[in-house]
């Protein structure tokens, strides 16, 4: 039975966020936006083009359900995403990709990316709060 809280989206009301594994099943890696000028996703899939922290075009981020426990944080502060563009580093002052289309990251879940100006971890990696999402359901 229908609450008056249930959301209903194109006629359900059981979406969710994908795991890690099932969002990195649809990453195809023979894409990439420096290549093919194209997300690495599979092509059934769309993803919505944006300027990434060079300025350039690329693709969306897509958050995960998945908690990264990352050391000496909050606990649940972190997630799990994935890239489908450039995974965008601070290298000698430059953004750079230095990861590449199709890496898993994982960012703060709340907050903004302009406490991080340089960046974090060993390669400055930018830090992407404010992601996408694709949901999923569970088909019988």
């Amino acid at each position: 039975m229908q609450t008056k809280n249930d959301e209903i989206f194109l006629g359900h009301n059981d979406w969710r966020l994908p795991n890690i594994k099932e969002l990195q099943s649809i990453v195809d890696y023979s894409r990439a936006p420096g290549v093919t000028a194209s997300p690495a996703i599979d092509p059934v899939f769309m993803s919505t083009q944006i300027k990434n922290e060079a300025g350039g075009d690329d693709y969306g981020f897509y958050w995960s359900s998945t908690t990264h426990i990352k050391p000496g944080n909050e606990p649940g502060k972190w997630a799990a995403y994935i890239c489908f563009g450039r995974a965008m580093g601070k290298m000698d002052g430059s953004w750079i990709d230095v990861h590449g289309a199709g890496a898993q990251r994982s960012d703060p879940k709340t907050g903004s990316s302009v406490d991080f100006p340089n960046g974090n971890g060993p390669q400055s990696d930018a830090i992407r709060i404010l992601n996408y999402v694709r949901l999923v359901r569970n088909i019988n």
